[in-house]
């Protein structure tokens, strides 16, 4: 791990996306302009062999922060906001016909949660609700069904927070809580009993950082902090249950943006930087090899 290096830059600079990885494709999908000024319906998907980000079909629905995942072949998106407001919205994306479809809606409108999939199910955890009021709610979608199905709660209310999958154990990252402070707690769920349990939390608190998984470990970086955007890397073994902090860098402060793994290591991408004029938008990528 010596370091970050910049790689081919998004089409669009996008902040407050989502992300999701299917058949070793990264995708960026929607977000928000500079100062949150429009959402956005454009999808990127991200070519590791020859380094470049590619347009696919744009969502029938603009949207910033929502959350993605892929299960059963398609890439599935999930609520967001439009307009200041959260929505129900779901979406899925195949990209063997190139195509959009609607799914069911979510049981409640969320902006702002995390997705990840254990097998056909994609769990959508946190978020923001209707009130715009964070919230630990926790609904499975089954991908073969259309249908929802109920499960447990995350002890800590969250939006802005990641989930990831690591051997089929879901983990809740960071996020803003219900006060509107930044989270350094970290919750992992076990599909096979429904139950939550909290793990080591990370070193620093985190709102809407970047997160991937090789596997084995799980990657957070940046994201914001209590004073400002972070630079920083953390790294979490589940085996030992401990967080280390990296020593290399993030080349700029910034948060809201998505994170994959792919050939090259791990791969950030999009994301706002917050100078006093306001978040303004980022096309850059850059990756960490592990």
């Amino acid at each position: 791990m010596d370091g970050w290096e910049s790689r081919a830059p998004l089409h669009e600079a996008r902040g407050g996306l989502a992300d999701a990885t299917l058949a070793g494709t990264a995708y960026a999908i929607g977000g928000f302009t500079s100062g949150f000024a429009r959402e956005l319906d454009s999808v990127e998907a991200y070519d590791a062999a020859r380094d470049m980000w590619h347009p696919v079909a744009p969502m029938p629905t603009a949207r910033g922060n929502p959350a993605a995942a892929a299960a059963r072949g398609r890439v599935y998106v999930f609520g967001g906001f439009v307009a200041e407001k959260t929505v129900d919205t779901v979406e899925a994306f195949d990209p063997g016909t190139g195509r959009w479809s609607a799914a069911t809606s979510l049981p409640g409108a969320r902006g702002g949660p995390g997705a990840a999939a254990v097998g056909h199910r994609v769990y959508v955890a946190g978020g923001f609700d209707r009130d715009d009021a964070a919230t630990g709610a926790v609904d499975a979608y089954d991908a073969r069904a259309d249908r929802w199905l109920p499960v447990r709660p995350m002890a800590t209310k969250r939006g802005l927070l990641k989930l990831v999958n690591v051997r089929d154990r879901l983990y809740a990252i960071g996020g803003r809580g219900p006060d509107g402070t930044f989270l350094s707690t970290v919750e992992r769920y076990d599909p096979r009993t429904d139950t939550w349990r909290t793990v080591a939390p990370m070193r620093e608190a985190r709102g809407n950082p970047a997160v991937a998984t090789d596997g084995e470990r799980i990657f957070v970086a940046g994201g914001a902090g209590g004073a400002g955007a972070l630079r920083t890397t953390e790294v979490y073994d589940p085996h030992a249950d401990r967080w280390r902090t990296l020593d290399a860098l993030l080349p700029l402060a910034r948060g809201s943006f998505s994170g994959a793994h792919v050939r090259s290591g791990i791969l950030v991408f999009g994301g706002f930087q917050v100078p006093d004029a306001g978040p303004v938008a980022l096309d850059r990528a850059d990756a960490l090899r592990v």
